[in-house]
């Protein structure tokens, strides 16, 4: 009897021990507490930090998403108050176009997969995701309320890199920092009180490249740098005073490369608002829109970089659609506006010339020479 006692004590006892191991896998394997933040949460404006390199990114939304509270997606995009451009929009619009930047330069949305540690009420994660040649490194914590993310982007090695001085001016070879021809097959454009024959697009680009504009450019912008992490940072000054230097703010202007081109992409938020508040016609927005893929890819500029010099320019195929823009009544009308009145004449009879001009345009170049530093 006493080892029949004995058998089933030491059976319970080893059934307990088994049953213990069991619960310790267990909470090793499960995360502790509920899932938190189960399925998809968006995160912009003041519920979002991001910055991008070591300055603050905004005009971004962050969409986190998790099931199992040990692994997440982030999906990464431009986004922009709807409330800016209400007034622009035709009332039938139901679809907004995407009008901003993602947040890697080229890339309209960024999608990667986090592994996620929970620490108290929030979730942490940090990383490395390569894609098309770049790598973005990024660590942030989630919670219910906000999200806090850096990313530090490398993108692929260009030609562009470095710092770049306005090309110096040279009236015996015709080299000018200034990139300007128009040739149009009309027999030119007339200024009311200034040129009253007309004037043929040929000369009036060759006279504003070569002698108006190079020393007006030369006392405001000093140079430009194309960073490694997609970033485009000018020195310059703003009054045009010798000796005054300001560097432009990270993440303003950023840039890529793809198909041989550069593609430049803005900060729009500012340039919509200025829009908004000038109560530009819806009409003439629906023609803005046709151009949304400048704003969220980016302006596609042609790139020539050899032996230590770099021409960056529009070609007629981005520049006369947006002449076409200009010309149209409601943006002309509020260009005008910003003209003093006694020039406002003018600018009124060169718009209306602008149609034709344009229709009869074989060549249009405008951009910038530039010397590596």
């Amino acid at each position: 009897m006493k080892k029949n006692l004995l058998f089933v004590f030491t059976m319970l006892c080893a059934l307990s021990f088994f049953i213990a191991c069991s619960d310790d896998n267990n909470g090793k394997n499960e995360p502790e507490g509920a899932v938190l933040l189960k399925g998809t949460q968006i995160y912009s404006a003041e519920k979002l930090s991001l910055k991008y390199g070591d300055s603050p990114l905004l005009g971004k939304a962050i969409t986190f998403a998790t099931e199992d509270g040990k692994t997440g997606t982030i999906k990464m995009e431009g986004v922009f108050d709807p409330s800016i451009i209400k007034d622009l929009l035709p009332s039938k619009t139901e679809q907004m176009v995407a009008l901003a930047p993602g947040v890697v330069p080229g890339e309209v949305t960024t999608m990667f997969n986090v592994d996620l540690t929970q620490e108290g009420n929030k979730y942490t994660f940090e990383g490395t995701n390569s894609n098309n040649g770049r790598e973005m490194k990024y660590a942030g914590t989630v919670d219910s309320t906000s999200m806090t993310l850096s990313v530090n982007v490398t993108m692929p090695k260009n030609d562009l890199l470095g710092t770049w001085n306005l090309a110096k001016q040279d009236m015996a070879t015709g080299k000018s920092p200034i990139i300007l021809s128009w040739i149009s097959t009309s027999s030119g454009i007339t200024i009311p009180g200034v040129i009253d024959e007309p004037w043929p697009t040929k000369d009036a680009a060759a006279l504003l490249g070569n002698l108006v504009l190079p020393p007006m450019l030369a006392k405001y912008l000093h140079t430009i740098t194309f960073q490694e992490d997609g970033n485009i940072v000018a020195s310059y000054s703003s009054t045009g005073k010798e000796g005054e230097n300001t560097v432009s703010p990270a993440n303003l202007a950023q840039y890529y490369i793809k198909d041989s081109k550069l593609f430049l992409q803005l900060n729009i938020d500012m340039i919509l608002a200025t829009i908004a508040a000038n109560k530009t016609k819806a009409s003439d927005t629906s023609v803005l829109l046709q151009f949304a893929s400048l704003l969220s890819k980016g302006i596609p500029l042609n790139c020539e970089v050899k032996n230590g010099a770099a021409a960056v320019y529009a070609d007629k195929d981005l520049i006369l659609p947006l002449l076409n823009i200009l010309s149209s009544e409601g943006i002309a009308e509020l260009i005008i506006t910003q003209v003093p009145t006694a020039q406002q004449d003018m600018v009124k009879a060169i718009f209306a010339q602008l149609p034709e001009l344009i229709k009869t345009t074989t060549e249009f170049n405008a951009g910038l020479n530039l010397e590596k530093q």
